[in-house]
């Protein structure tokens, strides 16, 4: 075998249905987002909640512009924004909610009306408080664009674009209002999640910026991948954890309760690799600390 042969180099593989898989030289598979979804199981993720149905939300953002919610059933909302005094037509969309502790929720859903973005919003009802994750997809010439390339140009690794935002609920942003800061509590710790009892994944968490993340068990075996993230404190041992793959386009948003050592979030990234049609869907899993 020579040199060459032994280096983890990439080729093209087709499988069924004509999905496009990024596989390594020992077997693994880089699998689009979509696949993922049908292939991972997911009996951890959690359960949606009808929390909302018949209620109305309206979030004051901290940069001024608000956001009118009216939530129609337990999978569809109607929503709209208003900004300086303009006030935009109600748009419909399709939404989960998940309960994550007793007035604390994640709520999610897709922007169809602009290209490949998404929003994620925890909301602590407790404190009239919200955080904000608005996330966008590259097109596929800004995917590529090699790592190479977007360092020399000061860029992320990543294409993946992420916002974060604080709010309120229900009433005018103002100084009392709680921020959820970015924090370095996680920093150093190495934890296991089990998002199925056949789907199992490992993080470190390396620094401010960074953390890697290795595939034990499940469709994603032997992979790992140091990539972009953000950390941020929600409440005691409450978590939000956002991270940017650079590989495959995707954005992952994870609220980690330490207290209940379980997780709950979402993947959202293209349904293959044509960058196409998008997969968004819910994840959770049971957390071990390990280190």
């Amino acid at each position: 075998m020579t040199i060459r042969d032994k280096r983890e180099t990439v080729r093209r593989s087709q499988q069924a249905g004509g999905v496009v898989t990024l596989e390594t030289a020992t077997g693994s598979s880089w699998i689009p987002v979509g696949v993922l979804a049908e292939q991972g199981a997911r009996s951890n993720k959690p359960h949606p909640t009808a929390d909302f149905v018949g209620e109305a939300l309206t979030l004051c953002f901290e940069n001024g512009q608000t956001l009118e919610y009216r939530f129609r059933t337990a999978h569809d909302l109607s929503w709209r924004q208003a900004s300086q005094g303009e006030t935009r037509q109600w748009t419909h969309e399709a939404y989960s909610a998940a309960k994550v502790r007793t007035g604390i929720y994640l709520l999610d859903h897709l922007k169809h009306l602009e290209r490949a973005t998404s929003v994620s919003i925890v909301l602590n009802l407790n404190n009239g408080a919200f955080k904000a994750v608005i996330g966008q997809l590259p097109t596929r010439d800004e995917s590529k664009q090699g790592p190479l390339d977007r360092a020399i140009a000061l860029k992320d690794l990543t294409g993946v674009q992420a916002m974060f935002l604080n709010g309120s609920v229900n009433r005018p942003f103002g100084e009392k209002t709680p921020r959820y800061l970015e924090t370095k509590e996680l920093l150093g710790k190495r934890i296991e999640y089990a998002y199925s009892p056949t789907d199992l994944y490992e993080h470190l968490y390396l620094n401010a910026h960074y953390y890697t993340w290795h595939c034990l068990t499940g469709a994603e075996r032997g992979l790992a991948d140091t990539d972009r993230c953000h950390y941020f404190k929600i409440a005691d041992r409450l978590y939000l954890f956002v991270w940017r793959e650079k590989i495959i386009p995707t954005l992952g948003v994870l609220v980690e309760d330490f207290d209940r050592m379980r997780t709950s979030g979402k993947l959202f990234g293209y349904r293959a690799n044509d960058f196409g049609k998008l997969s968004n869907f819910l994840v959770g899993a049971k957390a071990r600390i390990l280190e």
